[in-house]
């Protein structure tokens, strides 16, 4: 269990909650257009599953103090400061008249880092809602493995996972490391289903829309 969050001063710094292994999330949003919003909400989603990942338990409850912060914007730690999206005309009923789901916008704002800005465009989510169409159709296909994972073969691959997760919670880092699992002959079915198996509630992400 183990997470570190990146500090005023730009290093990487080991965090722990006020209660551990119980965190409280609040998403701050006060002040963001739509689309800022809808990625401060995904990004915590996306923390919530990391969280979880990393060995600790999410509650809706706060008992006393806040433990982590999501927010749009900066401000005192512990939070993760999420930056603006490019443009702001990505809001649920805009997403939602285009044929686009929550999930594909989530998706989209994974494969860039929550500190670092969101260069949105319709063009790319639609090609994150055709990339997680494939992962779930990978996911769909490998369903029915019954084939034990190698532990040799996918540890190294959940190490990489997890390394990416604990760090400032780097979800393009592992996104790209899901991927590489998935690459022909990298891992065996089964070792690959584990990896998805771990992957999706990690990621904040539902195997099926």
């Amino acid at each position: 269990m183990g997470l570190r969050l990146l500090g005023g001063d730009g290093a990487l710094s080991p965090w722990a909650p006020a209660a551990p292994p119980r965190v409280f999330v609040l998403t701050e949003t006060r002040g963001a257009g739509p689309a800022t919003s809808a990625r401060t909400r995904a990004a915590a989603a996306a923390a919530c599953g990391a969280l979880e990942f990393l060995g600790f338990e999410t509650t809706d409850a706060a008992d006393g103090a806040v433990d982590l912060r999501v927010t749009a914007g900066q401000g005192p730690g512990p939070r993760l400061c999420v930056a603006p999206a490019s443009s702001e005309e990505a809001d649920p009923k805009a997403l939602a008249a285009r044929g686009f789901t929550p999930a594909d916008f989530h998706y989209m704002c994974l494969k860039t880092h929550p500190r670092k800005p969101l260069a949105f465009s319709w063009e790319a989510l639609s090609a994150a809602r055709a990339e997680l169409g494939r992962l779930r159709e990978s996911s769909r296909s490998l369903a029915g493995v019954s084939l034990e994972p190698s532990s040799r073969g996918v540890t190294g691959y959940l190490h990489r996972f997890r390394e990416s997760l604990s760090a400032d919670f780097d979800f393009p880092e592992a996104l790209s490391c899901v991927w590489d699992g998935l690459r022909p002959g990298a891992l065996s079915p089964g070792s690959k289903a584990a990896l998805l198996r771990a992957a999706f509630p990690g990621l904040g992400l539902v195997t099926e829309e």
